[in-house]
């Protein structure tokens, strides 16, 4: 999100609500809080100047402890690779990509190994006629041990809503079977959900039908409007943040359920760490934790280590 007045500004509404948080999270039930080993805790202050705006997070599954990250609106098309220090390891430029508004980041099974996929999503007016997620092999730092940038040639996946444009800033890839999914960002508390049918079509712009439509329990206003989502390696937790905290679905039957039947589930809330303005989360390589990370300049990146136990009844 971006509250300069540019054509891509989205209103400052729910940013200048941010200064309220501790008066709103009074007023927030923890009852319903999922089983996460709380409060989280900062990890590190990112130390890079570039990063500025980061929009999207995603744990690295081939190099542990290291997280991708990227801005959202106004930077060149590139992903930056941070370890749990807030070092910046390798700055990823995408050769050929104009970056319009990079909302969000995920990893995706791949040919060999794990793919990164950015997601240009973001449409604060609603009358983008095309986005597009741009997606490459994970890099290997032990390959690239002399290097601090490298580039790569994403493929270039474009389509559009089926229905009407709508602005988003959440992306998932399924780890189980390779679809992706868009959360829309309503102000409303809704949501709806877009699917990328695996296996992805690069070579024209794909029509995505409408799979469901969630709403968020009642709250305040910014904790129901969903910024950033991802989903655990075993697909069994999904996990959408808010400006104010976030929410959680799980379902131990993964195996015979579809996505839109986790979300079918009642979610719970989630107590992530208070930040100014926080549009990244994302579960850790092992999924054993969540970690989010806020806009502004040098921002710092907290974790949520999960407390591990027997899998819940789904309601």
């Amino acid at each position: 999100m971006r509250v300069a007045n540019s054509p891509n500004s989205e209103p400052a509404i729910p940013t200048a609500v941010t200064l309220l948080f501790p008066i709103l999270l009074a007023g927030c039930p923890a009852s319903n809080w999922t089983s996460y080993a709380g409060p989280p805790v900062a990890l590190a202050e990112l130390a890079d100047a570039r990063i500025t705006e980061a929009s999207g997070l995603a744990a690295s599954r081939r190099n542990p402890g290291c997280y991708y990250v990227h801005n959202d609106s106004g930077d060149a098309a590139r992903v930056f690779l941070v370890d749990r220090k807030g070092v910046t390891r390798l700055v990823i430029n995408l050769e050929g990509v104009t970056a319009i508004d990079f909302e969000d980041i995920a990893i995706a099974p791949g040919d060999d190994g794990f793919d990164v996929c950015a997601a240009d999503i973001g449409d604060n007016q609603a009358r983008r006629s095309t986005l597009a997620v741009y997606r490459f092999p994970e890099v290997d730092l032990a390959t690239l041990s002399d290097m601090d940038t490298t580039a790569v040639s994403p493929t270039t996946y474009r389509f559009r809503y089926a229905d009407s444009p709508a602005n988003a800033e959440a992306f998932i890839v399924d780890p189980t079977n390779g679809d992706g999914y868009v959360f829309t960002k309503r102000l409303d508390g809704k949501s709806a959900i877009y699917r990328l049918s695996a296996p992805w079509d690069a070579s024209r712009t794909v029509s995505l039908q409408r799979v469901t439509m969630i709403e968020l329990p009642p709250g305040v206003l910014p904790g129901r409007i969903i910024t950033a989502a991802d989903i655990s390696p075993n697909g069994r937790r999904l996990a959408a943040r808010c400006y104010i905290d976030g929410w959680e679905w799980e379902s131990p039957n993964r195996e015979t359920q579809t996505l839109t039947a986790l979300l079918g589930h009642t979610p719970k809330r989630l107590s992530l760490a208070t930040e100014i303005q926080g549009e990244a989360i994302c579960y850790s390589a092992t999924g054993d934790a969540l970690l989010t990370i806020s806009e502004g300049r040098h921002p710092t990146l907290f974790e949520l280590p999960a407390i591990i136990g027997p899998p819940t009844k789904p309601r």
